[in-house]
C-alpha cells in the first residue's frame, strides 16, 4: 500500500509570510489561513 500523496505545501519552508498572498505571519505558518493554502494547492495542481 502506498501512503496518500502530500499536498504540495506541506513541503515548503515557514519563511514568516503567507505563501499565497505574502502577509506576514510568525515563523511557523505557512499560510494565513485555510483559503490560501487551498487556493496554493489548486495552482499546484494546474501547474504540474
Amino acid at each position: 500500500m502506498s501512503a496518500p500523496p502530500v499536498p504540495a505545501r506541506l513541503s515548503l519552508p515557514p519563511k514568516g509570510a503567507c505563501w499565497y498572498c505574502d502577509k506576514p505571519l510568525d515563523s511557523v505558518r505557512r499560510f494565513c489561513g485555510k483559503s490560501c493554502a487551498d487556493s496554493f494547492d489548486e495552482e499546484a495542481e494546474y501547474n504540474r
